[in-house]
């Protein structure tokens, strides 16, 4: 068994900088710098953290300050202390302060604004009985679709052709959601060493996946369009492989211009970049101008991963694949040795969803316009002074805070019971450019949204103010930015 990663003192000292000056006792400020560093990534799950006493010699700090430091650490449930074996991050899965988007509160009031999900839709019941009128013709099967229910393959295909992008059921292999989807391809198109092109601020999840594979990330600069088309053209030569999201961008909500599409397809297919376009979010379209057309229409190419659930539910665990038809064969193959397939009965509600030729998404896009316009009306009467994107798409908006207080504001959050992900967890090779940032999912329920908007700004109103003390140590002040 590979045994866990350690972090040394000098390199974890390093990480955190030197100790913000304030009248708040120094060993819960370092608490939250390491609590920081947890959440955004840069202290994985499972290291050991270094002896109370080497990070004292390496901060400078008494070994009373870094002992009272990791108690609050473990009172917080983010590290553990083992006789004999140190203590280690360790977080349970969905936990607050994980790194994941599915962190939730333990509390039984939490609320939280990690991931870009919500409830199934009205009628979403409805529409499971009448796939079920279907299920006796499935039954009849074996049941093991490695590429997916033939009816599904041929409606998917079907759809991509009406939206301009022709397409045969044979350049379609349906997974178990987009996340199974990319980490198929993952594993089919990246080999250790490559360089992949990627936002240089994304999803951290779909960076993750190319990591551990063993490729290096390629980030372009994390400003404000995050593809600029000559740092693309720049990166391209030395890229095998480019992971991008053009439809609602997550975390910015941005869509890429159907001239900015065709400019950037050109320079990766000049430079024999095979391209991955992320479409999770494409249907979740609020506006009423028609979406540009899809990227493939400008590459052939390219590959492209659908999603049901971030239109319909994420409980239905439906994702596709549109490939090029020599791709298909390799993908069907490695997924024989991983899952064999989607559960049939989820691919033949899909299909249900799909048989009269598209999805019918009219009563959810006025909802979630609605939840969208609260969250941004509930935040411009609370926090006037954050600047907040009004996107036309996607299920998340992008706050710039006032000051780099981000990963604080998660760590205080945490105290008023609401769970949040920090900035800095979306930017690849400057994740303190993430500290002015906060990703603000608007899927929950209007009155959920205003709630969690309350304790937002209770807790933005504590961390500049100094008072960000835990319950437990009500005389505490946090000063770190």
């Amino acid at each position: 068994m590979a045994s866990a990663p350690s972090l040394s003192a000098r390199r974890l000292a390093a990480m955190l900088g030197p100790s913000e000056a304030g009248s708040g006792p120094a060993y819960r400020r370092l608490a939250t710098q390491i609590r920081g560093a947890v959440m955004d990534g840069r202290i994985p799950t499972g290291t050991t953290l270094p002896s109370e006493r080497s990070l004292a010699e390496a901060t400078g700090l008494s070994r009373t300050t870094t002992t009272r430091a990791y108690e609050v650490l473990r009172e917080s449930r983010l590290v553990r202390t083992r006789q004999g074996s140190g203590t280690t991050v360790e977080l349970p899965v969905g936990a607050a302060g994980s790194t994941s988007m599915l962190a939730r509160s333990p509390r039984h009031d939490g609320i939280a604004l990690t991931a870009a999900a919500s409830e199934a839709p009205d009628g979403f019941a409805a529409l499971i009985q009448r796939a079920m009128t279907s299920l006796p013709a499935v039954l009849a099967t074996d049941g093991y679709l490695p590429d997916g229910l033939p009816v599904l393959r041929e409606r998917l295909a079907a759809r991509y052709t009406r939206h301009g992008l022709p397409t045969d059921p044979e350049q379609i292999v349906v997974t178990t959601g987009a996340q199974s989807a990319l980490s198929l391809l993952v594993s089919v198109l990246v080999r250790p060493r490559d360089r992949v092109l990627v936002e240089g601020c994304g999803y951290p999840h779909s960076f993750d996946l190319v990591s551990r594979a063993g490729a290096r990330l390629l980030p372009l600069p994390a400003g404000v369009d995050p593809w600029p088309v000559e740092e693309i053209a720049r990166l391209a030569p030395v890229a095998s492989l480019a992971l991008l999201v053009v439809d609602f961008h997550n975390p910015t909500g941005q869509l890429m211009p159907s001239s900015t599409r065709r400019e950037v397809a050109g320079i990766l297919q000049r430079a024999g970049v095979t391209t991955i376009i992320d479409e999770t979010l494409r249907d979740v379209s609020l506006g009423d101008t028609p979406l540009p057309e899809h990227y493939a229409v400008h590459d052939p190419g390219a590959v492209l991963v659908g999603s049901a659930a971030k239109s319909l539910w994420g409980g239905l665990r439906i994702g596709w694949i549109r490939a090029p038809r020599s791709l298909v064969p390799r993908l069907v193959q490695a997924r024989m040795i991983r899952d064999l397939g989607t559960a049939a009965l989820d691919q033949l509600v899909m299909a249900t969803a799909l048989e009269d030729g598209d999805l019918d998404l009219r009563t959810r896009k006025a909802d979630l316009r609605h939840r969208r316009d609260t969250l941004l009306a509930a935040v411009e009467a609370r926090l006037p002074d954050w600047s907040v994107t009004r996107p036309e798409g996607g299920l998340t908006c992008w706050a710039t805070l006032p000051a780099p207080l981000s990963s604080a504001l998660v760590a205080v959050a945490e105290d008023e019971g609401l769970t949040l992900t920090p900035g800095p967890r979306f930017f690849v090779a400057t994740p303190a450019a993430g500290e002015r940032r906060l990703r603000l999912p608007y899927a929950l329920a209007p009155d959920l949204l205003e709630d969690a908007v309350a304790r937002l700004a209770r807790a933005w109103d504590r961390v500049t103010s100094g008072q960000s003390g835990t319950a437990r140590d009500p005389d505490a002040v946090d000063l770190i930015a």
